[in-house]
């Protein structure tokens, strides 16, 4: 099953946001939503990762009143959210990545600012602990680990106006980050995702300028040089869309996010083709791949900023 939690829409009259503390589970033997439990704070932009115990960390995002650094968990057993207490620091527009040891690491993120800090939630304890600073501020990043349980952090922005080409590795096993090399640009609102050989593909984002300098360029992290590769270009540009790639077996990649074409990217060909249509642009969906091969595409926002509750299943 599928959790989806939270989220914003517009306020009445198109005034503002209103940000969302509901939940629903999406069964894909009935191929039906259903309700479950409200999260403790409603919250948007947030963090969701699944742990080694089947328990689901919601961390950070955005709220009525600003950046969050509260926190919670899901049980699917009895479709309750439970508070478990606040991170260190205040983080909208971070990354949380499951670590091999089960721990959970935060980077990044911020309030008015990016922060450089990150930590890491212990499920043991139920607890959240500093760890080493990233080598620069970050939010709008991504973050992936790799085969061998370090995390790659690949570019974001520092602070408004000003994105990063820049790369650092997270060692978990000292707790530091050190310096990598940096892409063929800047780019942030991308999205990042390994492809267990100990290489990273790196989808699309934008440049400083936002809405303007969205791209279609994909680069290939190689963990032997430590080095970026240009491969290829997708058939669109696009942003927005960290949690809208899924991989498959056999090298293959689905985009689903931030344009309206749905593309599968090839790793062996390097090329791009368009695999289906949605009816709008949508910045921020989600795809996640089920255990028939099918994806479910849903959410986001279109180009006026109006959320949908659509959904979509891709079928290979």
């Amino acid at each position: 099953r599928v959790l989806i939690a939270g989220g914003f829409r517009k306020g009445e009259e198109g005034r503002g946001q209103v940000f969302l503390n509901s939940a629903e589970m999406y069964d894909p033997t009935a191929k039906k939503f259903s309700t479950t439990a409200d999260m403790t704070f409603n919250r948007a932009g947030h963090t969701a990762t699944l742990l080694t115990n089947g328990l689901v960390l919601v961390a950070g995002g955005f709220g009525a009143m600003g950046v969050l650094s509260s926190a919670e968990l899901f049980n699917p057993a009895d479709g309750s959210f439970t508070p478990i207490g606040n991170m260190n620091a205040r983080r909208g527009g971070c990354t949380a990545t499951l670590l091999l040891d089960g721990r959970v690491l935060f980077c990044g993120g911020g309030d008015r600012e990016a922060t450089a800090s990150a930590e890491l939630f212990d499920p043991a304890r139920k607890s959240f602990v500093m760890t080493g600073a990233m080598t620069t501020p970050r939010m709008a990043h991504t973050a992936t680990r790799l085969p061998g349980g370090m995390v790659l952090v690949i570019g974001g922005g520092s602070r408004r106006n000003s994105v990063l080409g820049s790369a650092e590795i997270y060692n978990p096993a000292t707790g530091r980050f050190t310096s990598t090399s940096s892409m063929a640009g800047p780019r942030y609102k991308h999205a990042a995702i390994d492809m267990n050989d100990g290489s990273v593909l790196v989808f699309g984002g934008c440049d400083e300028r936002d809405w303007e300098g969205k791209l279609a360029t994909i680069e290939r992290y190689m963990l032997a040089s430590g080095r970026f590769l240009r491969v290829a270009d997708l058939r669109y540009a696009r942003f927005k869309l960290p949690d809208a790639v899924v991989g498959f077996a056999d090298g293959t990649f689905l985009i689903a996010g931030g344009d309206r074409a749905v593309e599968r990217f090839s790793s062996v060909s390097d090329e791009s083709s368009v695999v289906g249509m949605l009816d709008k642009s949508y910045y921020y969906a989600t795809a996640t791949a089920l255990t028939d091969g099918t994806v479910l595409i849903a959410g986001g926002y279109d180009d006026t900023l109006q959320a949908t509750n659509k959904a979509w299943l891709w079928r290979p």
